[in-house]
């Protein structure tokens, strides 16, 4: 059985290494974007339940006892 040369074994080397790369790359990008989606609904969050809570009236608690 004849092994594949070393000009393939390089060429089939970089291919995975340009693979993983991008790969990795992608996956940065992804992380980074799902950061910015969970940090603007938590603004969003933070800001509705201000809005809410001025909007309520605020009524005066009976004395316990």
């Amino acid at each position: 059985m004849r092994t594949p040369g070393p000009l393939v074994l390089d060429a089939l080397v970089w291919v995975l290494f340009a693979v993983l790369f991008v790969g990795a790359a992608l996956l940065v990008k992804v992380a980074a974007a799902l950061l910015v989606v969970l940090v603007a609904l938590a603004v969003l969050l933070g800001l509705s339940l201000r809005v809410l809570r001025k909007r309520r009236p605020r009524t005066p608690r009976p004395p316990r006892g």
